[in-house]
């Protein structure tokens, strides 16, 4: 399972692609879970190597991927929960928790990571 996570190396210089790792060259033997969100934070640059390591990925089959809508990068942590705490006492900026994990509320944000993280496991993992 991969969050929001490259899977390639860091570019060499600027307008460059960083080389994949052996997995995106390969693919995988079993089932593997890319889970992202919408919101991915970051230069326009970032997202696409992102996107671009991830495309390779799914192009090997036996990867699927799965997205958290309204979220960014930082919903996979404590952070969801904690950020709109941050907000609501004035601690945070509303821009601020936006760019860290999105518009989503945790009471929607943290189920939805569970769901999609404890589903992958049920389904692929032996009892």
């Amino acid at each position: 399972m991969v969050l929001e996570g490259y899977l390639n190396h860091p570019p060499q210089g600027p307008g460059q692609e960083g080389e994949l790792y052996p997995v995106a060259r390969f693919g995988v033997d079993r089932p593997l879970l890319l889970l992202g969100t919408d919101g991915f934070i970051g230069q326009a640059a970032a997202k696409r190597e992102l996107e671009s390591s991830w495309a390779a990925m799914l192009s090997h089959g036996r990867t699927r991927r799965r997205q958290i809508d309204r979220a960014a990068h930082w919903v996979f942590t404590d952070y969801a929960s904690l950020a709109p705490q941050l907000q609501a006492a004035g601690l945070m900026t509303a821009e601020a928790r936006r760019a860290l994990v999105g518009a989503v509320e945790p009471a929607v944000s943290v189920p939805r990571v569970r769901h999609h993280v404890r589903s992958f496991f049920a389904r692929h993992l032996a009892r």
